[in-house]
């Protein structure tokens, strides 16, 4: 896993890298999930994003969310089967701009991980990513990358 306290500082200007395809994707689920706030994981390598696991918010609200057990676990299984790394955490602001509220400062459970806002209060959606700290955050650098080429005759 990076370590996420020097991006997107003057030492590391670098940030998260999302590929076209989890950006779209958790562009879709968030307006999918509305009113209710979506929420889901990025895995990959390092500080770039591959793969999304769109997860179900068990509180089925629109002002907080709470990843439901069972895809939890799933999508941790599938990582670890994979060789992927979590590199992310996303949810969705239905109504509210993309900074993180008191609730998500107080239910950092992850750390230093990155956490991607996807805000449905704007057209087109406004996202941002952050660094959550006990009692402040930190925007840290987002940018959309072109999907990995894969090799077709390649077997996984």
């Amino acid at each position: 896993m990076s370590d996420w306290a020097q991006f997107g500082t003057g030492e590391n200007p670098l940030g998260l890298e999302l590929a076209e395809s989890v950006w779209s994707a958790m562009l879709e689920h968030a307006r999918d999930t509305m009113p209710e706030e979506c929420c889901g994981l990025l895995a990959g390598s390092g500080r770039r994003a591959t793969v999304i696991y769109p997860l179900e918010n068990a509180d089925h609200s629109p002002w907080r969310y709470s990843a439901e057990p069972r895809g939890l676990i799933a999508a941790f299984r599938d990582m670890r089967k994979r060789g992927l790394e979590l590199t992310a955490i996303y949810h969705s602001h239905p109504t509210a701009p993309p900074v993180p509220s008191r609730t998500d400062l107080e239910e950092n459970y992850y750390g230093l991980l990155p956490r991607v806002i996807v805000s449905l209060q704007t057209l087109p959606p406004t996202v941002r990513a952050f660094l959550l700290y006990e009692d402040r955050w930190r925007e840290i650098p987002l940018v959309v990358v072109a999907d990995e080429q894969r090799d077709p005759n390649k077997i996984d």
